[in-house]
């Protein structure tokens, strides 16, 4: 039997296994004595997860375990939601490892103060003619509603009968109001309690019980782990990038390009396999990265780019090679145009990131490097790129496939601008719940248009928005201003006299082919500026001569 490791956190004694009621749960919060501790999740449950446990409980369906940790707990304002108390300090409070959801829906549903609860998750009501739990949304709750605020004592709940107008009238609903408290009261939520555990032991139970409620996300488990007194470290160095003008970033995206740059798996890692300066690092590499996806590359923002890939590529690059030099961020943009209209980009799998990260640190020359990533990849057929862009010209616009992203930064390379030469500066392209993600070549038709609308128009009425009816938008451009091209810069938008002449008078279906032409001619132009040839894409000879790199990345499989 292998010897036990004495530097692994363990636990002293045995967990005590006992049950608390819901009763008792509520003056545990009230009092102090329960917890949150900083390390713990955000709140990720919605309205129907809160609804579903209440009636669980009614039911008398089992609802999970709870972990809780006796330790010290000093004074001042604890939040369940929104609810919260300003408590004293507490020398064995139970600190919440698991079960943070399930007691916030619980106490922030039933000791909130609001006479009626309305309009958030833990507004929860009890129809007693129906013998449902529900959401109070609208402006006021039906009679034969019950707020759950009201069941959480006896004594509250009989005030609340003695004033209600139906309870002569309806004995067979007091009834149920009566049972109701009862059971949600002395429900029994059975809990495991662990004693004299440190922050360490604490942190490493947490992370082998999240999977139990509602799922965390892998960038909560890291915030989870290395944060320290409740610090979020990747989302503030995510704000911090919002500084760039790119957009901002996700989470999980600023994880995964952390653990390409920096090493390691953060759930299942120790602390210690990465560098202190994980952060920092792939923070100032991130920076590089989108500087040349917007600069060279030609991409304003980041829910623009066709796909992910070269994001998490860029930013381990930029940490191996971090000295300004104008032509790798050029060879870099050739690189990324030429994974995006061969879809080579298109697969972004743990596999091959892997198979790429190892390439650039084996590198020594950042010229040499980025041109064999660019070798790597088979040599364009403009004409055929050109063709794929060609398609969209009669297909609708969405924002879900790479191919109307890329067609829209053919538009946008154009440089649109007015005749007194105001150029286009990228918006906010969306709304924050809209998210298309990683993209494919089939359209969600699901996800709504409106969220586009401020990075192209279309010019032609109606909502059958092809390719050829969209120009990009510039600040306060109306279709009107353009048809009558009052102050705008035709050629750069890719329109011509005779396409305003066409929809000045009604004609679309001359518009639509007179434009189409235009497109066309462009598409190959567009193509070939983006992918370049071989001289293009061909290393110095300094960086040939200064490179250690043995063998060129098309013999290599990347």
């Amino acid at each position: 039997m292998p010897e036990q490791n004495d530097t692994q956190p363990a636990l002293t004694r045995r967990p005590e296994a006992r049950g608390f009621k819901i009763e008792t749960l509520l003056e545990e919060a009230k009092s102090g004595r329960l917890r949150i501790p900083a390390f713990q999740r955000p709140l990720r449950w919605n309205s129907k997860k809160v609804v579903d446990l209440f009636d669980s409980i009614n039911r008398g369906f089992p609802i999970g375990n709870l972990l809780l940790s006796k330790n010290l707990s000093e004074a001042g304002r604890v939040a369940f939601g929104p609810v919260s108390f300003t408590v004293a300090k507490q020398p064995s409070a139970l600190w919440v490892v698991d079960g943070q959801q399930r007691l916030t829906a619980l106490i922030a549903s039933m000791l909130r103060s609001d006479a009626v609860p309305r309009r958030d998750y833990w507004a929860v009501w009890y129809d007693l003619e129906s013998q449902t739990f529900e959401i109070l949304n609208r402006r006021e709750a039906s009679p034969q509603w019950i707020p759950l605020n009201v069941v959480s004592d006896s004594v509250k709940q009989l005030k609340w009968i003695r004033a209600w107008p139906y309870a002569e009238d309806r004995e067979d609903l007091v009834d149920r109001i009566l049972e109701l408290g009862r059971s949600i009261r002395e429900y029994e939520v059975p809990a495991y309690i662990v004693e004299g555990a440190n922050d360490q032991v604490l942190r490493l139970i947490f992370t082998r019980v999240n999977t139990g409620g509602a799922e965390m996300r892998e960038s909560e488990i890291f915030e989870a782990l290395y944060g320290h007194e409740g610090e979020q470290p990747i989302r503030a160095a995510v704000a911090r990038l919002t500084d760039m003008g790119f957009g901002e970033l996700d989470q999980e995206l600023f994880l995964r390009c952390l653990r390409s740059t920096c090493g390691g798996s953060p759930p299942n890692s120790d602390p210690e396999q990465l560098p202190a300066n994980s952060i920092e690092r792939t923070e100032s590499a991130l920076r590089r990265a989108i500087r040349t996806i917007m600069a060279h590359a030609g991409i304003p923002k980041f829910r623009l780019l066709p796909y992910r890939l070269p994001i998490y590529i860029l930013t381990v690059f930029y940490d191996q090679f971090p000295a300004e030099n104008q032509r790798v961020d050029d060879l870099a943009a050739r690189w990324i145009w030429r994974g995006t209209l061969s879809e080579a980009h298109l697969d972004s799998s743990d596999a091959k990131v892997d198979r790429l990260v190892r390439f650039i640190r084996s590198g020594t020359d950042p010229e040499m490097t980025m041109a064999q990533l660019i070798e790597s990849i088979p040599g364009p057929d403009v004409h055929e790129h050109a063709e794929s862009l060609r398609k969209q010209i009669d297909e609708p616009i969405n924002l879900n496939s790479a191919r109307c992203k890329v067609f829209l930064l053919m538009l946008y390379s154009a440089n649109p601008r007015t005749n007194a030469g105001s150029r286009y500066e990228p918006p906010d392209l969306f709304s924050d719940d809209f998210d298309p993600g990683e993209c494919t070549e089939q359209p969600d038709e699901t996800q709504s248009e409106i969220h586009d609308s401020k990075f192209y128009q279309s010019l032609v009425p109606g909502n059958d928005k092809r390719g050829s009816d969209i120009v990009i938008r510039l600040a306060g451009m109306r279709p009107s201003g353009v048809i009558t091209a009052a102050g705008y810069d035709l050629p750069s938008f890719l329109l011509s006299e005779e396409c305003i002449q066409s929809l000045a008078a009604g004609d679309v279906a001359n518009f639509r082919r007179q434009r189409s032409e235009l497109l066309q001619d462009f598409a190959e132009s567009f193509v070939l500026n983006n992918v370049g040839d071989s001289i293009n894409v061909r290393p110095s000879i300094s960086a040939i001569v200064n490179s250690d790199v043995p063998s060129p990345a098309s013999e290599v499989t990347l």
